[in-house]
């Protein structure tokens, strides 16, 4: 909501100086209420993975609680059980999905997140970061070959503002070796070919997020648990951690918005498309910075700042040329006139009937008649 109404505030306000702000006003009324139910996903979307993030920067920067993979199995875990309430309770019609689907689904999340993990893990924050920039690019070829799908030349423009604007915002130093570019490239291959799976699987078998969500949590928390032991740097702690009241409450708030963070992804991606889903990923990125800043205490540094105003600067452009625009007013100039129908005869006027002659139309004819003979 935020995006839509920040790229039409320009022309609401030219259009109350050129007397046309209530055809700007409805267009963009009607444009929020035909995708009411995307603004709110995104909206969720957004507040609950920065939410998550925030918790868990909290777990490992002061209570020193180290394991985010064990922690995606709790969040995978409980929202299987959510779905599976839901579903009980006749709110979610439960879909079956062939398995070969749901262990590609599957295996591209968890390679998405292990790709990821293992490239910030041998790569420089900023390597990393580069890496996470090239999803778009590499989004749109896979989306052009894989849906058809086609990006004009200004969406294509403000893709490189956000994609610029974060670069600035993120990336400081920059250093890999051939280990960490290859885990980044697979991280980039795999998050990318998930997010069309997704997008192709709903479509084509007619599933909603929370469907595809409902056949998939399960399988990724079960591969996930089995992977903790290789994933983790200190898996034996777990059972030795000190787990205070304030620990076992953080955990099982970001449960709790894990089951947002789990389940929206691939209701954004079934309503809009991949490329759009990591625009929004962005804005979280931008949003993330900024809690840095206030909750976290870190150093306020311009640079980072101007990035993150040059890359909402861009999702507001984005966000403006994927909405409708408002169908031009007729002109009246331009409206047809009608023409008006032809006058009544006078009753002084001698009309013959259909199929007949007047005696003057008679005698003008006899004459003329007369004249070539």
């Amino acid at each position: 909501f935020f995006f839509d109404f920040a790229s039409r505030f320009p022309f609401l306000l030219l259009s109350f100086c050129s007397g046309s702000m209530e055809r700007q006003i409805q267009a963009f009324q009607a444009h929020i209420m035909s995708n009411m139910k995307t603004v709110l996903v995104i909206t969720i979307n957004i507040a609950g993975v920065v939410g998550i993030v925030v918790l868990m920067k909290q777990l490992f920067q002061t209570y020193e609680f180290n394991y985010p993979v064990f922690l995606v199995v709790l969040h995978q875990l409980t929202t299987a059980f959510v779905l599976w309430l839901m579903t009980t309770q006749g709110l979610l019609e439960p879909k079956a999905l062939d398995k070969r689907i749901i262990l590609q689904l599957a295996l591209g999340e968890i390679g998405s997140i292990v790709f990821s993990n293992w490239s910030l893990m041998h790569n420089s924050v900023g390597m990393y970061q580069i890496f996470k920039l090239l999803n778009i690019p590499f989004m749109c070829v896979v989306e052009t070959f894989m849906l058809k799908s086609t990006f004009s030349n200004t969406i294509k423009l403000s893709l490189v503002v956000i994609l610029g604007g974060i670069a600035m915002a993120t990336v400081t130093d920059v250093q890999y070796n051939s280990v960490g570019l290859m885990h980044g490239l697979s991280a980039v291959l795999a998050t990318s070919f998930y997010q069309v799976l997704v997008k192709r699987t709903t479509k084509d078998k007619d599933l909603s997020g929370l469907q595809l969500s409902y056949c998939t949590a399960l399988p990724k928390a079960g591969i996930l648990a089995v992977l903790v032991p290789v994933l983790e740097k200190n898996p034996g702690g777990l059972l030795a951690f000190d787990y205070t009241t304030v620990v076992l409450s953080i955990i099982f708030m970001t449960c709790i918005l894990g089951v947002i963070a789990v389940t929206t992804p691939a209701m954004i991606i079934q309503s809009t498309t991949p490329v759009t889903f990591q625009v929004v990923g962005h804005a979280k990125t931008c949003l993330i910075i900024l809690s840095g800043f206030i909750f976290f205490q870190q150093p306020f540094v311009a640079k980072n700042v101007t990035g993150v105003l040059v890359a909402l600067a861009g999702m507001i452009w984005y966000s403006y040329l994927k909405m409708p625009q408002p169908k031009p007013e007729v002109a009246p100039d331009d409206e047809e006139i009608p023409v008006p129908p032809p006058p009544p005869p006078r009753e002084d006027e001698c009309v013959a009937p259909l199929g007949q002659e007047s005696e003057g139309q008679g005698a003008v004819q006899r004459h003329m008649k007369d004249m070539k003979e």
